[in-house]
């Protein structure tokens, strides 16, 4: 049986977690698919992001399996994973199990999974387990419609620099905060990863086969190309 020090005991009843029930917009969600196979979500490190501003100190772990490792065998040989959240006072989330399937959504069995299916359900336990435990994008799992407009510190600041006014919404420049968590991510990435990442990434917004990406991720279209294409190069 896993030992209490790899998985901390979940919290009692009473123990308050951040609601983060109506912090996502529409800025948030993506869409893939299409006609009846379209599909609203927050990609995992959108997710992420959001835990960082709106629940600071809270942090998504994977529970040890029995005999190791994080993988978790089904009583039908499948495989799955617990997650949970622990907070800055090391209280932690109930756990929440989330299966290992393909790309149909099949459970895959216990002896089959790879790497590429343990690090996708990592993401997709961490993005289930946020709507759960804090309501992070509950909306999109009940299908209920998500507010418009822009969260507050989106709005417009005063600035001493150039007006954005009348500048499309593409074009608009990144935050701080948002820029530099792009830039961690992409420093994170595998080697070779990275490489094909700013390979297409120059491709896609017609930069120099020499060009460093960084300086160049700059505004929105850029953020919303990365979120776009980020599960096939993390």
């Amino acid at each position: 049986m896993p030992t209490p020090e790899n998985n901390p005991a979940p919290s009692s009843p009473s123990q308050p977690f951040p609601n983060l029930g109506n912090v996502i917009t529409t800025d948030d969600v993506s869409q893939k698919g299409s006609g009846s196979y379209k599909a609203d979500y927050v990609n995992w490190c959108r997710t992420m992001h959001l835990l960082h501003e709106h629940a600071p100190g809270w942090q998504f772990a994977l529970a040890a399996a029995p005999g190791g490792g994080h993988v978790w065998k089904a009583p039908n040989e499948t495989g799955y994973v617990v997650g949970y959240f622990i907070g800055p006072d090391r209280q932690t989330s109930p756990h929440f199990p989330q299966a290992i399937m393909d790309n149909r959504n099949n459970a895959i069995a216990f002896t089959k999974v790879s790497a590429r299916d343990l690090t996708d359900s990592h993401r997709r336990c961490l993005c289930t387990a946020a709507a759960a435990q804090f309501g992070l994008a509950w909306q999109l799992w009940a299908r209920e419609e998500v507010e418009n407009p822009h969260r507050e510190e989106k709005k417009a600041k005063p600035s001493a620099g150039p007006s954005v006014a009348g500048v499309s919404k593409e074009e608009q420049p990144l935050s701080d905060s948002e820029r530099s968590f792009l830039l961690q991510w992409i420093g994170d990435m595998p080697q070779d990863n990275r490489e094909a990442f700013c390979k297409a990434f120059r491709s896609k917004f017609n930069l120099a086969a020499n060009a460093k990406v960084a300086p160049a991720i700059t505004s929105k279209k850029h953020e919303a190309w990365i979120q776009a294409v980020m599960n096939e190069y993390a």
